[in-house]
């Protein structure tokens, strides 16, 4: 312990510190990339609000906005519970200390020719490649499978007139088959050529960082969906190239 004046500094207020910083870091990690972080802007607007309130004199609003921030814990909690829920379940001591390796590569093989396959039998498909994004909420509406991503699997959840051929396959950062069957939101798009699937595709992509894989049954054609924009018409080579680039981020 060292004093400096009046005050004192020991070792509690580092450990209080570390954890605090600790605690913060993860809580930008955790919040970084998702749906939260527009929600986060707004906070951020509305404490400059509140700052300049102050300083101007502006008692009524003051009074308004510091009633908001009594009950913000609440209305966060409500907001975001399916993303709070999810990150505390998997909180433990591998994920504080894990190293991060880029192994979303392995799979881009196995994707871009179970989609090509696919396109030659005209099955649609659409398969859901989670990013930075949690997609938890999106796993909740399908059935959970947690399975290995193998082009045989995928051929059967596809294959015509089953249960889960209509939804689509979401793949977590853990590239593995999280879950089938799941309903995406749909995009609002006025050009007529573009059926459920891609608008399904669309959807997700303008509602997170997904990469979105389309199989047309009609037209044996394999598009993707990122960032909200649908591809043209791909090869499996392009296929593979975009996959590489998209999942090499």
């Amino acid at each position: 312990m060292f004093s400096l004046g009046q005050l004192t500094f020991g070792w509690r207020d580092l450990l209080d510190i570390l954890i605090v910083s600790t605690l913060c870091y993860y809580g930008i990690r955790f919040v970084r990339g998702t749906r939260a972080v527009a929600a986060l802007n707004g906070l951020f607007v509305l404490l400059a609000l509140y700052a300049a309130a102050q300083m101007l004199g502006l008692f009524t609003l003051v009074w308004l906005l510091q009633n908001v921030f009594s009950s913000l814990f609440l209305v966060v909690v409500i907001l975001f519970h399916t993303d709070i829920r999810q990150a505390l379940s998997n909180m433990n001591l591998r994920m504080l200390f894990r190293r991060h390796s880029n192994t979303r590569l392995g799979i881009i093989d196995t994707l871009s020719e179970t989609a090509s396959a696919l396109a030659a039998k005209h099955i649609g498909a659409i398969i859901v490649i989670e990013r930075s994004v949690s997609l938890g909420d999106m796993m909740e509406k399908g059935v959970g499978i947690d399975a290995v991503v193998s082009q045989d699997l995928l051929a059967t959840i596809f294959f015509p007139n089953t249960a889960l051929h209509d939804g689509a396959v979401i793949i977590g950062r853990d590239n593995r088959i999280k879950a089938a069957g799941c309903v995406l939101p749909l995009a609002n798009v006025a050009r007529q050529h573009f059926g459920t699937r891609h608008r399904a595709a669309l959807g997700i992509s303008e509602a997170s960082d997904a990469v979105a894989i389309v199989v047309s049954e009609e037209r044996g054609e394999v598009t993707i969906a990122q960032d909200g924009r649908l591809s043209n018409p791909l090869n499996q080579e392009r296929l593979k190239r975009i996959l590489t680039n998209a999942l090499s981020q």
